[in-house]
């Protein structure tokens, strides 16, 4: 009898644990996978002008000039960078004030820089401040005759994404690199 008690015990207990390990299995879940997807990030800009190309040299006149330098939208974060290169004797004949949102990159002549974040919208920024360049007034006949050359200024425009470039050396330095090899 003893035996029948022992084996009536262990049934028992099997048919217990094979209920509780059914039940547990009931317990178990699984989420839905996360997935990722990584997307190339870019950085596009534009540089326009809308006045043209050729203007005449007349003593004390303002002249409409508008360069702009434009991120497109949904580009990466970056330094923006604007390079002013004068040719001819430019300077001695016509001056500029830069648009306020550009600060001067010292050590660097004629270079400028801003620094700009991601917009879902473009972002458009004036180079020269109103628009604008005035013709020294001081300019006369005689000095216009003596000229060999029209004076020339060209404006190039380059970004550099600001992810792990914290310092605008840093930015100015790579673009440097990446446009002179």
């Amino acid at each position: 009898m003893k035996k029948k008690l022992i084996l009536m015990l262990i049934s028992l207990l099997c048919v217990c644990g094979f209920g509780v390990s059914a039940t547990l299995a009931y317990l178990i879940a699984t989420p839905a996978p996360v997935e990722n997807t990584f997307t190339i990030g870019q950085i596009k800009i534009s540089l326009n002008e809308t006045t043209g190309g050729t203007y005449p040299l007349i003593p004390g006149a303002t002249i409409t000039k508008d360069p702009k330098v434009t991120v497109e939208k949904e580009s990466e974060s970056g330094w923006l960078f604007v390079k002013i290169d004068s040719a001819h004797g430019f300077s001695n004949y016509v001056t500029y004030e830069m648009n306020a949102v550009w600060s001067p990159l010292g050590g660097f002549a004629g270079v400028y820089y801003l620094q700009y974040e991601y917009s879902t919208v473009d972002q458009v920024f004036a180079v020269l401040a109103n628009n604008q360049v005035q013709i020294k007034d001081t300019l006369t006949e005689e000095k216009m005759a003596a000229i060999a050359e029209n004076p020339v200024i060209t404006f190039t425009a380059y970004a550099v994404q600001s992810h792990s470039i914290d310092e605008v050396l840093e930015a100015w330095n790579a673009v440097s690199t990446a446009t002179n090899s």
